[in-house]
């Protein structure tokens, strides 16, 4: 067992870049997320004499369908917003107009961005890292949240805008192979060099280790993995990754 341990930290030290996913990755996106959609039901117009349970169930159903359409460019952001409010509303008998559900949206959208607060443990683990890494994020979100969310995390410093790729700029999302080859582009780096952290088994552990990337799998709620690749090592809490660095 220590024999694989030390395997482990002298393949993992030779890194000289490393990218991070932003949501669930960085900071807790999915508790922000229903705290934000908690506190609109309960405040918004459109939802304040509805099931707020229910609905909540909804907007997460119908979300994780439309994510696959957006991941196949079906739809944008925007249309992803829309979509899933309606289809949630349209669970509980209740018709709803584009305008309407934009509106909730940019309610929602503030609540769940005062809801990212920084980790003083996340900010004291990304400044060791850059100590001796080039860091940088690519994520598979909209323009308008990721920045904001980066400044309220204490991490801007960090993730200055020419190190984050964001899919919905370059139009394609992970797992697609090109927004690896454009991370790797940006950084100038070999893929062999870069090491990719996130939670999401296809697009931060399968399809980093596709582009030539090693992974690390950041896996607190115990998930299974869904291919045989291979990340070098599997870990709850983001600061347990410099013990392998």
């Amino acid at each position: 067992m220590e024999e694989n341990r030390e395997e482990e930290v002298t393949i993992l030290s030779r890194f000289s870049t490393i990218l991070f996913d932003l949501d669930d990755t960085l900071f807790d996106f999915s508790a922000c997320w229903e705290k934000g959609m908690q506190q609109t039901i309960a405040t918004h117009a459109l939802t304040t004499d509805l099931d707020g349970a229910e609905l909540l169930a909804a907007l997460r159903r119908h979300g994780d369908d439309l994510w696959v359409d957006v991941i196949a460019k079906k739809y944008d952001f925007t249309q992803y917003r829309q979509l899933r409010l309606q289809r949630a509303m349209a669970d509980l008998n209740r018709t709803i107009a584009v305008e309407e559900a934009d509106d909730f949206q940019r309610t929602y959208q503030a609540a769940c961005l005062e809801a990212v607060q920084p980790d003083p443990a996340v900010q004291a683990v990304i400044a060791k890292l850059a100590e001796e890494h080039k860091l940088g994020i690519v994520t598979n979100g909209p323009v308008d949240m990721a920045f904001i969310k980066l400044e309220r995390l204490g991490l801007s410093a960090y993730f200055p805008q020419e190190r984050v790729v964001i899919s919905e700029l370059l139009g394609y999302h992970k797992p697609d192979p090109r927004i690896y080859a454009a991370a790797q582009e940006r950084f100038g780096v070999a893929s062999s060099e870069v090491l990719f952290v996130g939670d999401t088994w296809e697009a931060d552990v399968a399809g980093a280790i596709d582009a030539g990337f090693s992974a690390v799998w950041l896996n607190p709620r115990g998930k299974k993995a869904t291919s045989a690749h291979q990340p070098l090592a599997v870990i709850e809490r983001l600061e347990q990754l410099p013990a392998y660095l």
